[in-house]
């Protein structure tokens, strides 16, 4: 009886065992095959989203003419968790680079994530890549990026374009999903500016893949799929052309050319010099040739067209007249002598031999330093403002409103304000009420504190030339190939001074390019008016500075030279300026004996 009782007790915990296991493969069964939830969830364990970079927006000059376009390479990608072998000196020979370089990269990427692809290498060629992915059945974990980096057709305007690199891991953080490691951002100049209309929107494709991670074909036939959006083309103000004849002009020189149209504030060319190609940034070798960029002398990566600082020199004597005949501190027929030099200050400034007395319109001509010693002296201390803080502090305001001192804004990156002193500096630097306008008279011809951009500079001759206003410097013109092709707008600033006074300044700005200290920038026929300047140097000889517009009514180009070290400016920087001037009204240079002897001659210390 007791044996029977034992069975049964054991059958029934067989059939209970039993029961439950059948129950489980029951309940597998079903989830495995008939569940749509979990066939959803198998179907997501082989499927892959993958990026799809949009080709960014290419540019174009002022004359619709491509500049910049695009080009494919690629970046190579490793998922460790996927590699089932790896012949690593095999590899490094598709991708020529050496064994150790790649077997740090494997490494590093097994310590960042098992199962996130790493970057495994950047910017490899088309035909590299494609040696690569004929090994790809027996290299498995590897994929591949297109990415679209910049070709110049044109290798100029490096500083005005900027280029490309690879985000960084605060950039990638800070985006909110819209950059991803590999992904390429614009740095400095247009590329910067522009980055959210030049870069597109990225797309998305699933695919699905094997338990190697090899793609095998797109999920649910790619209706799933996100296509990228491409980057707009946008179409620049400058002149290719003019662009390439300043940067030639200032071959084996230190120093910039801006050139601004009047009217619209649009930059026609702006060159700084020494430059680079460009195309040494964007490639297969960038980490490279950036090093080198960095280490260069003379530090052709700076931008000094607006980035420099200079003393003005005697073009500051056109804001001093400006201000001073608005404030009636100064009317044109007004006379003062000149000694060789500024005689209530014992012959300080000095000046050149020129006819003296002399008024306005001939100070201008021959660049009479003692007459605007005088103006600047007699405007601080005029009875008017009572205190001569007081005067300055009125006289910087509409330095402020000519653009001197501040930023334009101009619409790209690093542009410097140049430097334009407050009554505190000088309350610091001598003593509160210890100055007067002998203690700062070489404000008076740009030769004190102050600092200005060639940006500024040209800027200044846009205001002149416009009797009054500027609009903001830009470099954008529109959308190419758009119906609404205008994507920023630029403020247009008038300046509180009336335009008749503009009129005797530019009566004595053409006088000095017709028979004055300018006359080596004159032209027959092209009604040029400017203004020469010397700017001092401590550390070697003096630079060139000449700004100017034309023609004298109804100017369509403004321009601003600056050549280190050149000495006067009526030697380098003036017949440079005449050059530009010339090139871009005319289409052509009547001077070629001029033009070859500015290329071939060197002003670089040595």
């Amino acid at each position: 009886m007791r044996d029977r009782a034992v069975q049964r007790t054991g059958k029934f915990w067989w059939w209970v065992i039993g029961g439950t296991v059948a129950v489980f493969v029951l309940r597998l069964a079903q989830l495995q095959l008939f569940s749509p939830e979990s066939r959803r969830q198998a179907q997501m364990n082989t499927i892959r989203r993958k990026e799809v970079l949009p080709p960014r927006g290419t540019l174009r000059d002022r004359k619709e003419r491509l500049w910049v376009s695009n080009t494919p390479l690629f970046n190579i990608f490793i998922t460790p968790k996927d590699v089932s072998r790896l012949d690593t000196p095999l590899m490094a020979q598709f991708l020529n680079v050496s064994p150790a370089l790649l077997q740090q990269r494997v490494e590093a990427a097994n310590q960042f994530s098992r199962t996130k692809p790493s970057l495994l290498l950047r910017y490899v060629s088309l035909p590299r890549y494609a040696s690569l992915m004929e090994q790809k059945w027996r290299q498995t974990g590897l994929s591949g990026q297109l990415v679209h980096t910049r070709q110049y057709l044109y290798p100029i305007a490096a500083h005005v374009l900027g280029y490309l690199s690879e985000v960084t891991p605060r950039e990638i953080a800070e985006s909110q999903g819209a950059y991803t490691a590999g992904n390429l951002i614009g740095r400095a100049g247009i590329e910067r500016q522009y980055e959210r209309l030049l870069a597109g929107r990225k797309g998305y494709r699933f695919v699905v893949v094997d338990a190697m991670g090899r793609e095998l074909y797109p999920y649910e036939g790619g209706i799933h799929d996100i296509p990228p959006v491409r980057g707009m083309d946008l179409v620049l103000s400058i002149d290719v052309e003019l662009q390439q004849f300043a940067e030639s002009l200032l071959q084996g020189k230190i120093g910039a050319i801006i050139a601004i149209e009047p009217a619209t504030g649009e930059v026609l060319c702006s060159a700084s010099s020494p430059s680079y190609d460009p195309n040494l940034l964007s490639g297969e070798d960038v980490g490279t040739h950036w090093n080198l960029l960095q280490r260069a002398p003379r530090y052709p990566l700076y931008n000094r067209a607006i980035q420099a600082m200079y003393p003005p020199g005697s073009l500051f004597k056109l804001a001093n007249a400006l201000i001073a005949l608005q404030e009636s501190t100064l009317v044109p027929a007004m006379t003062y002598p000149c000694a060789m030099g500024y005689i209530r200050n014992g012959g300080k400034p000095a000046c050149h031999a020129h006819p003296s007395p002399l008024e306005l319109v001939s100070a201008i001509q021959h660049s009479c330093n003692a007459y605007f010693a005088s103006v600047f002296s007699n405007f601080l201390h005029h009875p008017f403002y009572g205190k001569v803080e007081v005067a300055y502090e009125r006289w910087r305001d509409y330095m402020l409103y000519l653009g001197i001192g501040r930023r334009l804004g101009a619409d790209i990156p690093g542009e410097k304000p140049g430097f334009l002193p407050t009554r505190a500096y000088y309350d610091r630097l001598y003593g509160k009420s210890r100055w007067n306008s002998l203690t700062i008279i070489s404000n008076s011809i740009g030769q004190g504190e102050i600092l200005m951009t060639p940006l500024q500079m040209a800027n200044l001759m846009c205001i002149i030339a416009n009797r009054g206003y500027y609009v903001q410097p830009h470099f954008l013109r529109y959308v190419y190939g758009q119906p609404h092709r205008r994507v920023s707008y630029f403020d247009t600033i008038r300046v509180p001074i009336d335009s008749v006074y503009f009129e005797v300044v530019i009566e004595g700005m053409a006088k000095a390019v017709e028979a004055g200290t300018g006359y080596s920038a004159h032209v027959p026929g092209l009604e040029i008016c400017g203004k020469t300047g010397t700017a001092q140097n401590p550390h070697g000889a003096d630079h060139s500075i000449f700004a100017g517009f034309a023609p004298k009514h109804r100017p369509r180009i403004a321009v601003a030279v600056v050549v280190e070290n050149g000495g006067w400016g009526a030697t380098w920087a003036a017949p440079i300026a005449s050059l530009i001037i010339e090139k871009y009204l005319t289409g052509t240079t009547t001077r070629p004996h001029l033009v070859e002897y500015i290329k071939k001659t060197s002003l670089i210390p040595q």
